[in-house]
């Protein structure tokens, strides 16, 4: 049975905020005799002395300021939890599932995520990041609510095109590859080993299945690969997005100039049958494209 109510830890936080009874009677539509007998009710049912009279003002004591800086917490998670309770009444999700594929910039997709929030303070997004076929493999499964997936043309589902994603074949300024000259740097690349992004479910053959190299480190997840790059264990084909930095600092250096080697790797927006006309995934949706063109 608990001694105390959220009431009370209310009406003392009141009191601490606005700084007098008065004030805090008037913040909270009660009289002040009604303060002050809440505020007697919770020391005498806890035990501990919590305000102290010094001159005309209220004051907490050292116990008293540990015990309401926990109770703020708690209040603070109850008012979130009486929010989002009303929100659901009102028709907002509680969770939009998302999945991505790394390749989406990621500042643009921290951008929309962000302005989505704000819009919808009470809806949690879970943000799949998924690398190659995952992204489809999710899809073909049908859980979640919204994807940004590279898929097949083939694929007969309404899908949007987001944005092409340009990848470009890039090495750490201090590998050898860039002793060669620009013209035999691409036979030279067959005995370099590569960089590649795996899914977690399949061992991806190279990214050019014609050719055959020395050697192949995979990884699963773009962050790695780049690292792995960085660290100069061979060269990898790359966003051009999530390396802007070390492009412009120099570190990484495009293995051809001409920009001739270079991919554009399409991006969809998806949505799961059952969530084509939720206003709240049509906001989140909006977000995010709005997010690339901020």
């Amino acid at each position: 049975m608990l001694k105390t109510t959220l009431e009370q830890w209310q009406v003392l936080r009141a009191v601490v905020e606005q700084g007098s009874i008065a004030k805090a009677a008037e913040q909270t539509f009660k009289s002040q005799p009604a303060i002050s007998y809440q505020l007697t009710q919770l020391q005498q049912r806890l035990g501990v002395e919590i305000l102290n009279l010094q001159g005309r003002k209220l004051v907490l004591t050292e116990q008293g300021r540990v015990l309401l800086e926990q109770a703020v917490f708690i209040l603070d998670q109850w008012r979130d939890l009486e929010t989002r309770a009303e929100a659901l009444t009102q028709g907002e999700r509680a969770v939009i599932s998302l999945v991505v594929d790394s390749l989406f910039p990621k500042a643009q997709l921290f951008s929309g995520l962000k302005r989505f929030n704000q819009q919808y303070p009470n809806t949690h997004v879970h943000v799949k990041e998924t690398v190659r076929d995952e992204g489809v493999m999710l899809l073909k499964q049908s859980e979640d609510d919204l994807y940004i997936i590279s898929a097949p043309d083939s694929l007969n589902l309404e899908k949007r095109v987001v944005l092409n994603v340009s990848v470009i074949p890039v090495a750490h300024r201090d590998h050898p590859i860039f002793n060669l000259p620009a013209d035999l740097r691409i036979a030279q690349l067959k005995c370099v080993p590569m960089i590649q992004v795996v899914d977690k479910y399949h061992q991806q053959q190279p990214a050019n299945a014609g050719q055959r190299y020395q050697d192949s480190w995979f990884f699963t997840s773009l962050n790695s690969a780049i690292d792995a790059i960085l660290n100069q264990l061979g060269y990898g084909w790359i966003p051009v997005s999530e390396i802007e930095k070390h492009l412009q600092d120099g570190v990484l250096k495009p293995i051809f100039d001409d920009g001739q080697q270079q991919r554009n790797s399409t991006l969809y927006l998806i949505k799961n049958q059952d969530a084509r006309h939720d206003s709240v995934i049509h906001a989140l949706e909006n977000a995010l494209i709005d997010g690339l063109l901020a």
